[in-house]
């Protein structure tokens, strides 16, 4: 349709480089991310997906520290979780946006995946709210369950850098630091995926997330297709597709 679609994903050494043809942007060499108080500095390597007419840039934010370790959010030996997967997904969402800005690329749609994206519309909404670079651009954030949503304790909040309170106000009923609420509450539109998410987002409250995305004054659209004929995928772009035109044609 001629739009221009990249992804980022976080650099994990566990993606074979040389079979996804990895390679160093040396342009896009020592990102400074801030992180609490000191900077943590980002690295991005770049490959391609292969579509039928065309390829898509795919960009991965690499830092050792953080992503340079077996597992994607726990340990697979010992099954525990990583004790900074705060810091790991902060490192992440601010580094996207910092990310765009080296690079010039200016989105006119951030379409943020689950949890582990869910400070990126909190950032756009205060940090960067007067940052010219941004003007235009609106998110769209997909959960794809609330049984995991990246919670962590109040004292993570200092590490991401947003305002006082901002995510642990009585407008988010909590005192510590959800991804998933802070997404819901920020982003431009919500959407969600599978026929479980789906009936999650109606379900009676539990853990406060269910009667918090209800208390949302924006509407919940689900991408879940019922086609039986195998075009699922299309069917899904196809909204996708509505609800970008929507989103920009609307503010």
């Amino acid at each position: 349709m001629g739009h221009e679609i990249r992804v980022m994903l976080p650099g994990y050494s566990f993606i074979n480089e040389r079979q996804f043809h990895l390679h160093n942007l040396l342009r896009m060499q020592g990102i400074e991310i801030p992180i609490g108080e000191r900077m943590e500095r980002g690295f991005i390597k770049s490959s391609y997906i292969n579509c039928e007419n065309k390829k898509i840039q795919v960009y991965f934010l690499s830092n050792e520290r953080y992503f340079g370790r077996e597992g994607l959010y726990f340990h697979p030996e010992t099954k525990e979780h990583f004790s900074d997967n705060d810091e790991r997904f902060i490192f992440f969402c601010r580094g996207v946006l910092e990310t765009l800005k080296r690079l010039g690329w200016q989105p006119n749609i951030i379409h943020c995946n689950d949890w582990q994206c869910g400070l990126i519309p909190a950032y756009l909404k205060t940090l960067y709210k007067a940052d010219p670079f941004f003007k235009n651009t609106r998110t769209v954030f997909t959960a794809y369950s609330l049984a995991s949503h990246g919670t962590f304790s109040k004292s993570s909040y200092q590490k991401t850098g947003l305002p006082s309170g901002f995510l642990c106000g009585d407008d988010i009923k909590g005192d510590k630091l959800d991804f998933l609420k802070a997404g819901i509450a920020c982003a431009d539109i919500i959407t969600t995926i599978g026929v479980k998410a789906d009936k999650m987002m109606l379900s009676s409250s539990k853990n406060g997330v269910e009667e918090f995305l209800q208390s949302q004054s924006k509407p919940v659209i689900s991408l879940t297709s019922t086609s039986q004929n195998g075009n699922r995928h299309a069917q899904m772009a196809e909204k996708l597709v509505s609800i970008y035109r929507d989103l920009l044609k609307n503010g």
